[in-house]
Order: structure tokens, then C-alpha cells, then sequence
């Protein structure tokens, strides 16, 4: 059943021919930027966004990726950097606003599907800051204060772009839901729909323009307009007609990935004090839902996972149950246990890797889901990162 609808921005919720809208934006940035810099720091910007583009690193923000880039450049360093750019949002990046065109259905829609209880997403490529896609936001007559989007990516708070499956994974992991209750939505067949059908989606394709060509064994659930898409949702019940996608091995790794990302981006927004507050005296605080994820991973899910690649149909146990609260010493700052969890997970990646193909089908006995894969383990070792991500994100939510 679909929880959440992904929504790409560009050519798809607001019109904005992207190629145009690109070559006009660069143009504005580079003739204000050339008024306090050299020309060196806009050939830096566009390395620094390419490294933004091709980056697969979880442990850091796109703007972490951004900016450690773009430094070199920089002969003021960042801040000396941020003013102009912050001018440049305010004052002149409105102007391209006649580059683009609202759509006056889309409103309707995406505050139909909340009303109907769906999360949704702004699954915007992440290369823009968050100011300037709240203005294209409010552009497409969808301004952030007003509508209560899931989430809306940007380069500020995600790990990954489109076309990077883990993209489409990091968003799941953050709204708690799984691939297989979530479609997404565009006009980019490379950036919108491959990535989002091979992480497991549903997915629906809104080309703007000529004759749709589709690429095997890629296959959308639907082709058509956004109009299209409105009008099948809300007339035609076409969303709860949907098949779930199945589940493959080349999902996973993009997943336990992205659920990397996740849990780092919801740790670095821990506050320093709230690290070892507890809501309730029986359950765990941050610190110790995060030392759980990475006990778990090093002593049964990754041992879990060696079990059934080396033993023929083994029997699993379910693991004791985890120490309660309060009862094991857990370091001061969570964050160095997240990059802790996030280290044990790269050893787990690694071992998968180096399967071989026909290792994924291998077959084990567990106490409790009865007979089961490898590749169905490996899935649950995700959906056991998401149940905990959640709890992580609802226990700070309760001490703050």
C-alpha cells in the first residue's frame, strides 16, 4: 500500500524548463559573483557542484561535499563567501522566476494527497540550497509555510543526488517508510524514474516533451501527464491499484547505504544535552538507540548474514534481547557512536559485495519468520536500521 508520493520540482510540480532556467541562473551567479570575486571562484562553484553530483559518501551533507570543495577558492573563506551569495538569493534570483510557469491544478493535488493521509515529498535534485528551492516552491503556488510537505531535499540536508539509488533510499529512511509504500514521480527518466524503479518504487512518468521512449527492463507504472496523474488518483482510486515492486539484491546495498545517511543526518541534529536524556525511565535515550544499531550490526546482523553464506539452511536464533536502559556506559557524544554504527555497517557492505550472484537466494531457518534468504535477512537488516531511526528521531522529539 503507497505511504508517501515523491514529487520531483523542476518540469514537473512548477514549469521550468531546466536547461534554460540553468544557463539563465548561471549567468545571474556569475555576473554577481564576479563583482566581489575573481573569475577563479565560479570555476570553483562548478566543480564544486559537479563533486556534489558524483559524491556516494554518507558521512557527509552535500554541503559539506560542497563546500570543501569550493574552499580552495575562496579568498575570503566561507563566510566572506555566504554574504554575497545570501544577496544573490534575496535580491536577484527572484528575477528568474519568468523563466518559470505555475501549474494551477498541482495545489489542488498535493494538498489532496495530504488530506488523504500520504506523505509527501519534494524530491528535488539536492544542488540548491534551501532558500532557493523555497522560492521555486512558492513559485509553483506550494510555499513552504503552508504546505506540510514529509520533507523537501536540499543541499543542506541530504547525503546523496539523483541519479544515486541511495538518493531515493535516504528520503525512505527518513520518512519511515519502505520502498515498496512509496512511488515517486518526474519528468527525468535518468534522474526520476531508473533510479527510483531500481531502488524498488513505484513510479509514474511525467515527460514534458516529444514521444516517451521507455527503456527496458525499466517499466513505470504509468506514463502520462501530471494532469494525468492528478486526475488518476483522485477519480480513478489508481494509487491503491498498484503492485509492490519485488525485492532484489541490487536494492539492497543502496539501502543499508542510505539508511547510513539517514541516521547520521538525524544524529547531527541532536542538541549536545539531550544526548543521554531519557523521556520515560524505561526507555533508551539517543546515545543508547544508536549503540544498539551498532552492537546489533557487529554481533547478529552482519553475523546473521556470514551464517547463511557459509552454513547450508541454518537454524537462527533470535538474538537475546538487547541491555534495557541505564545499563551499559555509553560515550558522552553520540556522535561518535553514529560514525561507530557507520563504520561497522561499511564492514557489512563489503562482505555483500563480494557474494557471489547465486549467494542471495542461500536459505536459513529463523526462530520466528520461519524459512527465509539471505536476500530477505539483508532487507530485514534495513528495515531494523528504519525501526530504530525512527525511535531515534521520536525519543529526541519527546526531550525536547
Amino acid at each position: 500500500m503507497i505511504k508517501a508520493v515523491l514529487l520531483d520540482l523542476d518540469d514537473t510540480l512548477l514549469g521550468n524548463p531546466t536547461e534554460t532556467f540553468i544557463k539563465a541562473y548561471l549567468g545571474l551567479l556569475s555576473q554577481s559573483l564576479g563583482q566581489s570575486f575573481p573569475p577563479e571562484v565560479m570555476q570553483g562553484l562548478m566543480r564544486a557542484t559537479q563533486a556534489v553530483a558524483h559524491k556516494q559518501d554518507p558521512l557527509r551533507t552535500n554541503e559539506e561535499a560542497f563546500y570543501e570543495t569550493i574552499a580552495p577558492y575562496l579568498p575570503t573563506g566561507r563566510e566572506g563567501f555566504d554574504v554575497p551569495v545570501t544577496e544573490f538569493y534575496r535580491a536577484v534570483f527572484p528575477g528568474l522566476r519568468s523563466h518559470t510557469t505555475e501549474r494551477p491544478f498541482v495545489r489542488g493535488m498535493v494538498e489532496w494527497l495530504i488530506g488523504e493521509g500520504y506523505q509527501v515529498v519534494v524530491a528535488t535534485n539536492p544542488f540548491f540550497p534551501r532558500v532557493a528551492i523555497e522560492q521555486r516552491l512558492a513559485w509553483a503556488g506550494l510555499p513552504i509555510d503552508v504546505i506540510p510537505f514529509a520533507l523537501v531535499t536540499t543541499l543542506e540536508n541530504m547525503h546523496f543526488c539523483k541519479p544515486h539509488p541511495e538518493y531515493y533510499e535516504e528520503i525512505l529512511a527518513r520518512i519511515g517508510v519502505q520502498s515498496d509504500e512509496a512511488i515517486m514521480i518526474g519528468d527525468d527518466w535518468d534522474n526520476d524514474i531508473t533510479p527510483a524503479w531500481r531502488a524498488g518504487l513505484n513510479t509514474f512518468w511525467a515527460p514534458t516533451a516529444g514521444e516517451p521512449v521507455t527503456v527496458p527492463p525499466v517499466a513505470p507504472d504509468g506514463i502520462g501527464t501530471l494532469e494525468d496523474f492528478a486526475r488518476l488518483i483522485q477519480n480513478e482510486g489508481w494509487l491503491r491499484s498498484l503492485t509492490p515492486r519485488p525485492l532484489t539484491p541490487d536494492q539492497i546495498a543502496p539501502r543499508l547505504t542510505g539508511n547510513i545517511a539517514a541516521i547520521l543526518g538525524a544524529a547531527r541534529d541532536v542538541p549536545p544535552h539531550v544526548w543521554h536524556m531519557r523521556p520515560d525511565p524505561d526507555e533508551w535515550s539517543p546515545v543508547e538507540v544508536l549503540y544498539h544499531l551498532e552492537e546489533s550490526e557487529r554481533l547478529v546482523q552482519r553475523a546473521r548474514l556470514e551464517t547463511i553464506a557459509r552454513e547450508a539452511n541454518p537454524f537462527l536464533a533470535d538474538p537475546n534481547p538487547p541491555p534495557g536502559p541505564a545499563t551499559r556506559t555509553c560515550p558522552p557524544n553520540g556522535w561518535t557512536v553514529a560514525l561507530a554504527f557507520a563504520a561497522e555497517r561499511q564492514i557489512t557492505l563489503d562482505f555483500l559485495a563480494a557474494l557471489p550472484a547465486g549467494a542471495w537466494d542461500r536459505p536459513a531457518r529463523h526462530s520466528i519468520f520461519g524459512p527465509t534468504t539471505l536476500l530477505e535477512m539483508a532487507n530485514f537488516t534495513a528495515q531494523h536500521d528504519r525501526l530504530h531511526l525512527t525511535q531515534l528521531c521520536q525519543t529526541v522529539g519527546k526531550c525536547l
